[in-house]
C-alpha cells in the first residue's frame, strides 16, 4: 500500500529540486547546444547532448494518436527526428523560453517551451517538452525527450 505524502521520509529538509548553480550552468548548456545544433543542422553536436540514439524520444500533437501502440519501442522516434531535421537539407530556427529545471542528485528534470521555424517558408510550430537527464561521468545527457507540439 502506498504511504500518503505525511507519512513519508524527508529528503533532509530538500523538498525543492533548485539545482546547483554549477548543474544549472551545464544544464543550461546542453540545451543551448540542442537550440544551437537544431538551427545551425549540427547533428554531431545534438548527438553529444544524448544517452545514445536509442533513448525515448517522442513527439506528437495535444493527444496521443489512436493508432499509438503501447509499447515502449513507439517511443524511439529519435530516428524519424533526424531525418527531418537533419538528413532533410532543411534548414530551422529553434528558440527556447520557459526553461524549468529540477534536480536531485545526478537526475534532473527540465520543462521548456520551444518554437522552431522552418527558414525557408517561415511557417512554425510551438509547443511544450519535458527532458529527462542524467550526470554520466560529469556531463549531463538527456535521457528522454517527450514534447507535444502544435
Amino acid at each position: 500500500m502506498l504511504a500518503l505524502a505525511e507519512e513519508l521520509p524527508s529528503l533532509n529538509g530538500k523538498t525543492d529540486h533548485i539545482p546547483s548553480k554549477e548543474s544549472q550552468r551545464q544544464i543550461q548548456e546542453v540545451l543551448d547546444n540542442y537550440a544551437k545544433s537544431v538551427t545551425t543542422g549540427d547533428r554531431a553536436l545534438f548527438e553529444s547532448q544524448l544517452l545514445d540514439e536509442q533513448i525515448p524520444f517522442f513527439g506528437l500533437g495535444e493527444k496521443l494518436s489512436p493508432s499509438f501502440k503501447p509499447i515502449s519501442q513507439s517511443l524511439q522516434g529519435y530516428a524519424g527526428f533526424r531525418k527531418a531535421v537533419f538528413e532533410s537539407g532543411k534548414k530551422y530556427s529553434q528558440k527556447i523560453s520557459n526553461i524549468r529545471i529540477e534536480q536531485d542528485g545526478d537526475l534532473a528534470q527540465v520543462s521548456l517551451d520551444f518554437e522552431t521555424t522552418l527558414v525557408e517558408s517561415g511557417e512554425s510550430a510551438q509547443g511544450w517538452k519535458i527532458l529527462q537527464l542524467l550526470k554520466v561521468q560529469g556531463r549531463w545527457k538527456i535521457v528522454s525527450e517527450l514534447y507535444a507540439v502544435r
